[in-house]
């Protein structure tokens, strides 16, 4: 048999002790039922990697690798959401629930994240909801309405006719009337008559 080095030796011991104070750096296929299990008792995906002694990265890379990890952590997500709820619906305290409540929002967020929720009556063109649907990025945007061009029959030009003017004459009738003033009689009155 070929003797172990002391190098090597050494290198063996360095790794059991990291292992032993960090957690396991290879994986196992047991690595698959560990994070099934504590991923069901309600734990994330980074806290079970927590109680594995294997760093969030880690849990990553395994994934990376082995399709059979991936299974698994999806496997547990789906029992954490079990475990979450389950413990939201037995549980009579209001802060239990909130926290299960937001750690659901988090972990299934197609299910428990907050839908607004649009009245059947609203007009669809109404501008809060435009602006709602603006601000959350779901709008379409309206198209610009073609300009209109309206055409109208040409008007004939319109010659200037002589304005009429209301003369009350103090003559025998009471009856006002009506003069037809002419240029040449508005120049008769800036002059005072003379020429």
């Amino acid at each position: 048999m070929a003797e172990i080095s002391a190098a090597t030796r050494a290198r063996r011991a360095g790794r059991a002790d990291r292992e032993d104070r960090c957690g396991p750096t290879d994986y196992t296929p047991d690595a698959c039922n560990q994070v099934v299990m504590l991923m069901g008792t309600g734990l994330s995906l980074t806290a079970a990697a927590g109680a594995m002694r294997i760093s969030r990265a880690m849990i990553q890379r395994w994934m990376d690798a082995h399709e059979e990890f991936r299974e698994a952590v999806a496997r547990g997500k789906a029992a954490r959401v079990c475990a979450l709820e389950n413990q939201m619906l037995a549980s009579e305290n209001t802060a239990v629930v909130n926290a299960c409540r937001f750690a659901l929002v988090n972990a299934a967020p197609e299910e428990w994240r907050e839908k607004p929720v649009v009245e059947p009556d609203e007009a669809a063109e109404s501008p809060i909801r435009l602006l709602a649907e603006q601000i959350s990025g779901n709008a379409i945007r309206p198209r610009p309405q073609k300009s209109k061009i309206i055409e109208h029959e040409p008007v004939a030009s319109r010659t200037l006719e002589p304005q009429k003017r209301l003369i009350i004459d103090d003559a025998d009738d009471d009856e006002p009337r009506i003069h037809t003033v002419s240029r040449e009689s508005y120049e008769d009155e800036d002059t005072g008559g003379v020429e």
